[in-house]
């Protein structure tokens, strides 16, 4: 569901033929919509790193996380990044230090 929010590309009108003859000054506008695709698309990715969260699911979340880091790094979306860093740091402080015994092989016992 998130790869169809993202891959959304807002269509532009045409102005009518009439106005055409004002020249530079008419241009073509985005039609306009009640939501953003994108904006919903993000935002759902950031809700389903939050549900992947609270279900233990921790390398879900964090792809996720990181994912919306990969996509939406323009300025337009510093909000929705924002977000997924500061959730990342807090990520970060939940995983246990994991501690690995891999005894020397060439050393005598």
């Amino acid at each position: 569901m998130i790869d169809h929010f993202e891959a959304v590309n807002l269509s532009v009108a045409e102005p009518p033929s009439w106005m055409k003859g004002w020249g530079d000054h008419v241009k073509r506008q985005p039609i306009r919509i009640a939501i953003d695709p994108q904006a919903l698309g993000v935002a759902c990715t950031l809700r389903a790193a939050e549900v992947m969260l609270e279900a233990a699911r921790l390398t879900e979340a964090r792809a996720l996380y990181e994912r919306v880091l990969t996509r939406y790094s323009s300025s337009a979306w510093t909000y929705y990044a924002g977000r997924a860093k500061e959730a990342l740091v807090r990520l970060s402080d939940s995983f246990p230090a994991t501690v690995a015994f891999i005894p020397d092989r060439v050393a005598p016992h």
